[in-house]
């Protein structure tokens, strides 16, 4: 069943993406990509910021009286963390230990794990806020030209209303999180010795979790704060792929639909890559507000050209980060089964002496 959700959804993405793509007009839709031109380098350029600017919010999610990894290793982990969470139907999830992982050698598992709880807390929290100021915009101050249907308005504030519920829930619970999940799966019937070896492990990352944020709150606004300069950095994306499809609408727009193609994702978290999705949603959000839906797709098409471009930087370090740890994890193995084998070697002549 698995396998055939993992062929499925994909295929329906595609789909989807073609009958958009058929029934707006290739031609126009070309056209609308050939304007941008130079302009894509210029959305690279952007994309790279808010990549940096996460990375740097990561940094801060380790305390400071703790050693952390350089910057650019934590730009190479995430990258390949999202990497994996690009193609992969997991709620954006299955890279995030990955990320710990990749880093073991100059940061423990255990507080690389921590970090990344923390920085994804982080950022959750500040996406809620934007996209809560967002809604907050079109209900006080902007009447739209296409009248949105009252099952979306109403739709639209159960999320926000779930989010904001989550998120509460997810808040009072991370401190705990670990270690309250091998307890779920021993209660699940998973063997309780294979268990109890990694409870400590599990109680040990919840408490620098906890300490974290009674010691640290200061870095933890460091990390909402960069977060957030990487939402923006978000908006100015949009906006420069309209004005370079000539559509001048301003920040405020660009704002909202960037805020609001974040809400149409997350309903779709298990479409790996949201296939699709992104696509309409981007012809959705601008036909509700009056612009040309061919635009929109010519929109949805080019981040998703920028998405593939920085999958592909993502597996590059992947690859690359992933030789070195298992090479780093073999030495580490030779190395200490190496006196075994001397003491094996030596005769036992030798040892009476």
């Amino acid at each position: 069943m698995i396998r055939v959700a993992r062929a499925l959804l994909p295929a329906l993405g595609l789909l989807f993406l073609g009958y958009l793509v058929g029934r707006l007009g290739p031609a126009v839709i070309w056209h609308s990509l050939v304007q941008l031109r130079w302009r894509f380098l210029l959305v690279l350029g952007v994309a790279c910021g808010w990549h940096v600017s996460n990375s740097i919010a990561w940094a801060c999610a380790f305390p400071p009286d703790a050693f952390r990894p350089r910057l650019w290793h934590l730009f190479k982990a995430k990258l390949a963390g999202e990497a994996v969470n690009q193609v992969t139907p997991l709620a954006n999830l299955g890279g995030e230990p990955l990320k710990a992982y990749l880093l073991r050698a100059e940061s423990p598992t255990s507080r690389g794990l921590a970090s990344v709880v923390i920085n994804k807390m982080a950022q959750v929290i500040t996406g809620v806020l934007f996209t809560s100021i967002a809604l907050g915009l079109v209900v006080l101050n902007w009447p739209l030209p296409l009248a949105v249907p009252l099952p979306v308005q109403v739709g639209l504030a159960v999320l926000l209303a779930c989010a904001v519920l989550l998120l509460l829930f997810v808040w009072r619970q991370q401190r705990r999180m670990f270690s309250s999940l091998l307890r779920v799966l021993c209660r699940l019937g998973f063997r309780p010795e294979a268990l109890e070896e990694r409870l400590a492990r599990a109680t040990r990352i919840d408490r620098s979790i906890a300490s974290f944020y009674q010691r640290h709150w200061l870095r933890f606004g460091l990390t909402m704060f960069f977060h957030a300069i990487g939402w923006l950095l978000g908006v100015v994306e949009t906006l420069v792929i309209l004005e370079g499809l000539d559509a001048h609408v301003g920040f405020a727009v660009a704002f909202l639909v960037t805020a609001l193609s974040v809400i149409i994702n997350a309903l779709f978290f298990f479409m790996p890559s949201n296939i699709g999705v992104m696509e309409g949603g981007q012809v959705f959000l601008l036909t509700t507000l009056g612009l040309d839906p061919a635009m929109g797709l010519a929109m949805g098409i080019l981040k998703r050209v920028r998405r593939i471009f920085w999958i592909m930087v993502g597996w590059f370090f992947l690859n690359r980060m992933g030789r070195s740890a298992l090479a780093e994890r073999a030495a580490a193995d030779a190395a200490s089964a190496y006196p075994v084998v001397r003491a094996q070697a030596v005769p036992p002549a030798a040892r009476q002496r």
